[in-house]
């Protein structure tokens, strides 16, 4: 979930936009426009899919 930030800065691209706080990988909170958020979310789905797909191989060799 998101909640609504304060300066209205993303910490990403540095432009003062409409900007939302979320949770990173790291449980930190970061500060993000909704282009920058999408293209988060984008990576860190691809980096989960990746990280599945290469368990499920180990698993299937083993």
């Amino acid at each position: 979930m998101s909640e609504v930030s304060l300066s209205g800065i993303c910490s990403s691209c540095q432009r003062e936009v409409d900007t939302n706080l979320y949770h990173g990988s790291n449980s930190d909170k970061m500060e993000l426009c909704k282009e920058c958020y999408d293209q988060y979310a984008a990576k860190e789905m691809l980096q989960y899919w990746k990280d599945h797909i290469a368990e499920e191989e180990r698993r299937a060799n083993n």
